[in-house]
């Protein structure tokens, strides 16, 4: 190949790599933080305009000043109070990591939720990216570095043992509390803990003092939850059997290229330098305008895919989730499957059971059940019970498994606690 030749393969490449990053940014962002990268792309970019919306397009009606407002306060909140996902990504920039360990630590940013745990275990996320046990170990380490401490947890009690080791308290009895007695402290058993430990009551009760003083919400400085409302992307609705998935492209900017610039161009043929700043304005926004669009495309045959795979639930509920991994998105769609864990990254879906964050979808199996229905089962069986006489979890393990569900006691105990549902003993009426 001649040089020319290879210089001009190259600079495609480059173009491509270009274009594929723009891509990536506008999937992975959620759709105000689409909004927001399309107005700095517009301050940058004095070729590229806002289009009015489609409804004004046809409707000649004078702008609605109070939802521009609206608009402008949601994006200086935003602006003012980055995503926690955001403001681990720049420290993890900042750490002048290996490649391949930032690149994992990135990846294993995107799948904390708004509170700093983990959605999924970091080891199936390297299992899917068929990262080395070292470099896991390296990336999972650099996130639980990073600020706010208690971040990169898989639950509460890892978060708090991380906080205290950022605090140089590794050896002290409120870390042997969380390491060994973690039951006996959340149900206030100090006597119990204080035996096993070989301590006091009294100063178990002091060690328990200082754990409470830590955060259990780690994310929570970063929660937009004040600051804006969950907007659906995607609205499923049923007719008879048939279930209809559209794209709502709510808050999704419509940008469009200058006419103003258009003529720009043609009247300042003849001056070269000119010509080419306004060729790569109009290259720029249009690369944009296509990322765009593409993730619009992408967002809806993910949950497409979704909504084929998870058809059960949205007949009937929660109970008929069944078990659903990233995988099979993949398989059915021919993405990658990190594209369509960006695709399905805080993009959400409003149904007529409620509104629910496309990772919701997918979930591990238990004797071919998914944990939800799991816990759907749960409930129904304590919603059911004698209030003078509530089943115990051994019981509820035995009244599970004669349905086919093998479950552990500990696993019952787990999830009646993520239902908020009290033990036995103090249900009783």
């Amino acid at each position: 190949m001649s040089n020319a030749g290879m210089q001009q393969s190259m600079k495609q490449s480059m173009v491509a790599t270009a274009a594929m990053q723009q891509f990536m940014r506008a999937l992975q962002a959620t759709n105000m933080e689409l909004r927001t990268l399309a107005t700095q792309a517009m301050a940058a970019n004095p070729a590229l305009e806002e289009l009015p919306p489609a409804a004004e397009d046809e409707d000649s009606a004078a702008p609605d000043y109070a939802a521009a407002l609206r608009h402008d306060y949601l994006l200086d909140s935003l602006s003012e109070a980055p995503s926690l996902a955001a403001h681990l990504e720049e420290q993890v920039r900042r750490s002048a990591l290996p490649a391949k360990v930032e690149t994992a630590a990135l990846e294993l940013v995107q799948h904390l939720d708004e509170h700093g745990y983990f959605t999924e275990s970091p080891e199936d996320i390297a299992a899917l990216h068929s990262w080395s046990k070292n470099t896991l170990a390296k990336a999972l380490q650099a996130v639980q570095d990073l600020d706010p401490a208690g971040v990169g947890a898989v639950d509460l009690r890892e978060s708090l043992m991380l906080q205290l080791r950022r605090e140089g308290e590794e050896q002290t009895l409120a870390m042997q509390l969380l390491l060994g007695q973690w039951n006996a402290l959340v149900q206030h058993r100090y006597a119990d803990a204080a035996r096993a430990l070989g301590e006091s009551e009294l100063a178990v009760a002091g060690a328990a003092r200082r754990i409470a003083q830590l955060n259990p919400d780690p994310g929570s400085a970063f929660s937009r939850e004040n600051t804006s409302v969950i907007t659906p992307d995607i609205l499923v609705t049923r007719k008879g059997d048939e279930l209809d998935v559209t794209l709502t492209e709510a808050n999704i900017p419509r940008l469009g290229i200058s006419a103003e610039y258009r003529d720009m161009m043609a009247e300042q043929a003849d001056k070269p330098e000119v010509r080419r700043y306004l060729s790569r304005c109009f290259s720029e926004g249009r690369e944009l305008i296509k990322a765009i669009a593409q993730r619009q495309q992408t967002i809806l045959q993910v949950a497409q895919a979704i909504v084929r795979h998870q058809r059960p639930f949205f007949l009937r509920g929660t109970a008929a989730l069944v078990p659903l991994k990233m995988e099979q998105i993949a398989g059915d769609t021919g993405l990658h499957i990190s594209t369509v864990s960006r695709a399905v990254n805080g993009k959400f879906l409003q149904c007529s059971h409620g509104t629910y964050e496309l990772r919701h979808f997918f979930t591990t199996a238990l004797d071919g059940l998914a944990p939800e229905a799991v816990q759907a089962r749960l409930r129904a069986l304590i919603e059911e019970e004698d209030p003078r006489r509530p089943l115990s979890d051994a019981r509820l393990e035995q009244l599970l498994a004669a349905e086919g569900i093998t479950i552990a006691r500990r696993t019952i105990a787990k999830y009646r606690d993520a239902l908020r549902i009290l033990p036995a003993s103090q249900r009783r009426r």
